[in-house]
């Protein structure tokens, strides 16, 4: 719901100004899906493919830059893979050009920090559950210093100075809120011991035969390790781990047979993307 508000809300606020849009091809489908539906309204939008690490590269960024751009969507951290998108560089890019910048930064809120008042980012995208707080409740940040506008995409009451209406979960905000603070006060320690476990783990199947690492242990997030098994079907693979909890793509596409999009874009063929595990680490996964 937060992505749909600010890249829909950005997009029909800005039309005057032109109809183009940037975002990547890795991006989560609540980014990707509001974009396809923004085409059908008469937007033009531009998906950039990603490096093999899953990195964007920034020149391509801006070579997609024109003068009737007037929204770009870059995730944070990848769900599936993990890697960290430089969203400093990106945001200065955008704010140069007076482009609107939108974030999803759903998988890395309370695990890397996130300022604000130093980042060129107009729209940021939080959740709730993905930091072990209520599910059903996100957050959008709107910047208001230069003042970015969206318009409303539900009517009502007017709640939430007119960006959306509906009365206020007040439970669920304030569960939000609780589980952002304890996220920050042990967002140092935790991400080190996460980071330990994660290269302790793929230290441990790396020479295996025919394993390769989707994505980048450098510019990755500490808590997510993707890993392709080749001629292994993914699925067999999660069934023959009994005693743990993994995935092959992301829970919101875990009903689909196809291959994850993801690593499709990374360049991976369907055999190997098929083959590919997802180890999510966190809070109370043991050593």
């Amino acid at each position: 719901l937060s992505d749909n508000l600010a890249i829909k809300g950005a997009a029909n606020f800005y039309q005057k100004k032109g109809k183009h849009i940037i975002t990547s091809k890795t991006e989560h489908k609540a980014v990707l899906d509001t974009c396809r539906q923004l085409e059908r309204e008469g937007f033009e939008v531009t998906y950039l493919a990603p490096q093999r690490n899953g990195i964007i590269d920034l020149k391509e960024l801006e070579a997609a830059m024109r003068d009737d751009t007037i929204l770009v969507s870059i995730m944070h951290v990848n769900n599936e893979i993990g890697v960290v998108q430089d969203i400093a560089a990106i945001g200065e890019m955008c704010r140069a050009r007076g482009i609107i910048y939108h974030v999803d930064a759903t998988q890395s809120v309370g695990k890397l920090p996130i300022d604000l008042s130093q980042l060129k980012v107009d729209l940021m995208s939080f959740s709730g559950h993905k930091i072990y707080g209520p599910k059903g409740i996100g957050a959008l940040y709107v910047r208001r210093k230069p003042r970015v506008r969206i318009e409303a995409q539900m009517h009502g009451g007017g709640h939430e100075r007119g960006m959306r209406s509906g009365t206020l979960p007040v439970h669920q905000i304030v569960g939000m809120g609780e589980a952002y603070r304890i996220a920050k006060e042990e967002m140092a320690t935790e991400m080190e011991r996460l980071r330990g476990l994660r290269n302790r783990l793929w230290n441990g199947i790396k020479d295996i035969e025919e394993v390769y690492l989707n994505g980048d242990l450098e510019h990755g997030a500490p808590n997510i390790l993707n890993v392709s098994f080749n001629y292994v079907e993914g699925e067999s693979l999660i069934m023959a781990l009994k005693d743990l909890a993994v995935s092959s793509g992301s829970a919101c596409t875990s009903a689909s047979l196809e291959p994850s999009y993801v690593l499709r874009a990374l360049g991976l063929n369907d055999e190997l993307a098929h083959s590919s595990i997802r180890f999510s680490l966190g809070r109370f996964t043991t050593g």
